[in-house]
């Protein structure tokens, strides 16, 4: 009798066991692109940090349009992990982005990143659709009229149809990092909080995700937020819509040597800012970034490895992405190209275990 409750009580267990993975790999299965990127970087956040450039494969100093080529694999031998790229003009309808690469291309270079097992962000410095100067707050207009809110609509509509078309060669959404209305609290752009309240900026925000994710079903989006040198807690939450429009806090900041020659107030912020956007993702369970940085000409040689490094390699954060190398400008790069003076530091830097680029990386994390 006893041996015969013992079998049906193990059946039971083996039944509910099996019943337990079968229900684990239905969720798993139901996860969206998006859910399945932020595991990816929670898992490649315990590794290192993942080396990022703008525009890394679409340009680089004085050249445009070279397939294969790269600045960073120029001086490494290796591709970033992360790649980023401005998606304005994508709501005009218009063939190239505002740096003049056509859409698709930028489509195909987040193919290729995705293939080799890297990651794209996005960030989309959009036209204002209120084109009247005697509108001083847009978004609030954009909120509250009608005629204004459908053409921003109009424009999410656009938005909506380039993230969907980002497949890979199975036909599956590619998942990518969006940064929309970045860098609030300066008065650079038309959604800064100087012109609107912070309210109506989360409004703005929580409206533009909705309208993705609900109405256009646009599921391979890991939000990103990113102020400019956010110095406190205040300063993120005052602009923070919610936990659930949210995967990713960032920081912007960039080394002006103008008024910082050997980079000490850089330094001094970014060790401020990290610990801020750490200590905020912590206790939200979001994701930090440096989500935009360096020092236009490089012109501090051991930028990298000592001023860079020894920051950041005190704060949990998921990548940095530098900012782009120009095709068009003499001397407006981020990160150094063969023979000036601060690309062995580079390499160097980059040969830190913990720094990620993309052979460092594979598919799963």
């Amino acid at each position: 009798m006893k041996q015969r409750l013992c079998l049906v009580l193990m059946i039971f267990a083996l039944i509910a066991c099996n019943e337990q993975k079968s229900s684990k790999m239905l969720d798993d299965s139901k996860r969206s692109k998006a859910q399945e990127l932020v595991s990816v970087l929670n898992v490649r956040k315990a590794k290192g940090i993942m080396l990022g450039h703008q525009d890394a494969l679409a340009y680089g100093s004085m050249w445009y349009g070279e397939k294969g080529r790269s600045d960073v694999k120029s001086v490494c031998g290796d591709y970033p992990a992360v790649v980023g790229w401005d998606i304005a003009n994508v709501e005009l309808g218009e063939a190239l982005n505002i740096d003049s690469v056509k859409f698709q291309t930028i489509v195909e270079y987040i193919q290729i990143t995705n293939e080799m097992g890297g990651v794209s962000t996005i960030s989309w410095t959009a036209r204002n659709p209120v084109e009247d100067s005697a509108v001083q707050d847009p978004v609030s207009a954009i909120l509250t009229q009608k005629k204004y809110k459908d053409k921003y609509v109009s424009y999410l509509d656009k938005l909506a149809a380039f993230f969907i078309d980002l497949k890979d060669k199975e036909g599956n959404h590619i998942p990518v990092i969006f940064r929309p209305f970045h860098n609030p609290n300066v008065e650079t752009y038309w959604w800064n909080i100087n012109s609107c309240t912070t309210a109506e900026y989360k409004n703005l925000w929580q409206m533009t995700v909705n309208y993705l994710r609900k109405m256009k079903k646009v599921d391979n989006l890991v939000f990103a937020l990113s102020l400019y040198n956010p110095l406190s807690t205040e300063e993120i939450l005052n602009c923070y819509p919610g936990d659930e429009y949210v995967d990713i806090i960032g920081s912007d900041l960039y080394l002006e040597q103008a008024n910082d020659p050997m980079g000490k107030m850089y330094v001094e912020n970014l060790n401020k800012t990290l610990a801020v956007i750490t200590d905020v993702s912590d206790k939200k369970n979001k994701i930090p970034a440096l989500t935009d940085t360096g020092m236009e000409g490089i012109k501090i040689p051991n930028f990298f490895s000592e001023l860079v490094y020894p920051v950041i390699s005190e704060y949990p954060i998921s990548y940095i992405l530098f900012g782009k190398n120009a095709w068009n400008i003499e001397n407006y790069y981020h990160i150094p190209i063969p023979g000036h003076p601060a690309s062995e530091d580079f390499l160097k830097f980059v040969e830190i275990p913990r720094i990620l680029t993309g052979n460092k990386l594979d598919n799963k994390g």
